[in-house]
């Protein structure tokens, strides 16, 4: 999936324009009150939701509001946590979290941390941009990513990074279709991961970081990877920067079976692109060839095994309007 237009309002009767901003900002984002700065004038808005890999980039214009998540918005939200890395579009707002005060302003970067409470306001016509990623796939512990948050325009990689986003958003309908949108992807979040550290002003955290997220950064590197039929215990412990024998050693204390595991996730892919609409004109052997199963027979066996059925009952089951 490469877009989804989350709202323009210019599709929408103006009766019903409010209902569907505050939707959309939910759905692209989080759950959290939407406050508009005239709700019985003209409210307008354009969001555009792109997948590029295992990332969400939102893109958001629209008429003044403002949106604050509380702490009931936090207890009923079933979410994965998750951070976003923001730069803030044209108009100016003002960003406020855990007694820290922010005013952004056209170009300037933000980590906002979604496993806590903030309020973001407005005031005119503005907007901004965001990459949500996991903190499952970043590999940094979310009070490190607050302590950076106040911190990113001191770092020697704000710049470079800054640069690197504002790329990504303009070149979003070209990148989010790319072959390489994983990789991106995976660079993209080194990218943050790097700059979080690099804020923090604080040398002996960077190698806590890494020993404390190896496995982390070692499962969301071989989750981006699956459908690479290269995907091996060498490349993945030479990728690391580590021996085959620690690779191994590591995955063992975490009571994890690395053939095992890749088998599973790769035929979980194989699973939901059997029953995508999408993909109906792509045969069962390309799928699974996709997912790196090379050997058709192999394939069923171990669907059947997994699954309780053949991967062409499945099929039709799937696609079966009843």
């Amino acid at each position: 999936m490469g877009v989804v237009l989350l709202v323009d309002t210019r599709q929408v009767p103006v009766q019903d324009r409010l209902e569907a901003v505050n939707a959309a900002l939910t759905a692209g984002c989080v759950a959290s009150r939407i406050v508009h700065k005239d709700p019985a004038g003209d409210v307008r808005a354009s969001m555009h939701l792109w997948t590029i890999g295992p990332c969400k980039l939102v893109t958001a214009q629209a008429t003044g509001l403002r949106q604050t998540r509380t702490p009931r918005h936090l207890r009923g939200d079933d979410q994965p946590e998750m951070l976003a890395l923001a730069m803030h579009g044209p108009g100016v707002a003002q960003y406020g979290k855990g007694g820290h005060q922010q005013v952004l302003q056209s170009g300037d970067l933000m980590i906002n941390d979604l496993t806590s409470p903030y309020d973001v306001n407005w005031p005119d016509d503005g907007g901004s941009s965001a990459l949500n990623v996991t903190y499952d796939l970043l590999g940094v512990p979310v009070d490190l990513a607050r302590r950076a948050a106040p911190l990113l325009p001191t770092s020697p990689l704000y710049g470079l990074v800054q640069h690197h986003l504002g790329t990504l958003i303009r070149q979003a309908p070209v990148l989010a279709d790319d072959p390489g949108s994983s990789a991106l992807a995976t660079a993209t979040v080194e990218l943050l991961r790097a700059l979080i550290v690099s804020a923090t002003a604080d040398d002996r955290l960077a190698p806590a970081v890494r020993a404390d997220t190896q496995l982390t950064r070692i499962m969301a590197y071989a989750r981006q990877h699956l459908t690479d039929p290269d995907l091996t215990p060498a490349r993945l412990a030479a990728v690391h920067n580590l021996s085959e024998r620690s690779l191994y050693l590591l995955l063992h204390n975490a009571g994890i079976s690395l053939e095992q595991w890749i088998i599973t996730q790769r035929l979980e892919g194989a699973r939901r692109d059997l029953a995508a609409a999408g993909k109906r004109h792509r045969t069962i052997a390309a799928i699974a060839r996709r997912w790196g199963f090379t050997d058709p027979s192999y394939f069923t066996r171990r669907f059947r095994h997994a699954y309780g059925v053949l991967p062409k009952d499945f099929r039709q089951a799937a696609w079966s309007p009843d």
